[in-house]
């Protein structure tokens, strides 16, 4: 049995390495993309995208399988809004999700937060479900994503800290 760790990737130990892991487990099924999320991470972990925000990942033997990003984005009234959750398909259903999601909650938890929020796609089940059994609410459908435009086929969940 693997041993997963989660850990708050702190700024100081983003390289290109990380970076590129990074990458592969976003475009894991959609490798063409791969030069693209580097840039975009390049971006994330550099100050071209404003607002607070952190990262956290699931590792295996220093391989990472799981990302989510914590964003308190000015394009969304500064909520701070769970982004861009993410595990590697092989590394799926077995919690990691989760315990990547909880690991965040906790950090927000102690630094005085009310609300975290997550927008979610209609048609993506598991993740609906998944935000579900940690304690998020639906409050809406149709929001304005993280970068101010606006989603129809997407709703607002809100987990009260």
């Amino acid at each position: 049995m693997e041993i997963v760790s989660i850990n708050k990737l702190e700024k100081s130990e983003v390289n290109k390495q990380v970076i590129e892991q990074l990458a592969q487990v976003l475009t894991y099924l959609e490798p063409e993309n791969f030069g693209d999320c580097v840039k975009w991470w390049e971006g994330w972990f550099s100050d071209k995208m404003p607002g607070d925000k952190f990262t956290f990942i699931a590792e295996v033997q220093n391989n990472i399988i799981g990302v989510v990003r914590f964003w308190k984005t000015p394009f969304c009234n500064n909520k701070w809004l769970i982004e861009g959750l993410e595990v590697i398909p092989p590394e799926r259903k077995k919690g990691v999700g989760r315990s990547i999601i909880t690991g965040g909650i906790h950090i927000l938890r102690d630094s005085a937060i009310e609300k975290i929020y997550v927008h979610i796609s209609d048609k993506n089940i598991p993740s609906i479900k998944l935000h579900e059994v940690i304690g998020f609410k639906k409050i809406k459908s149709g929001v304005i994503n993280s970068y101010g435009d606006f989603r129809g086929h997407v709703s607002e969940y809100v987990l009260d800290l």
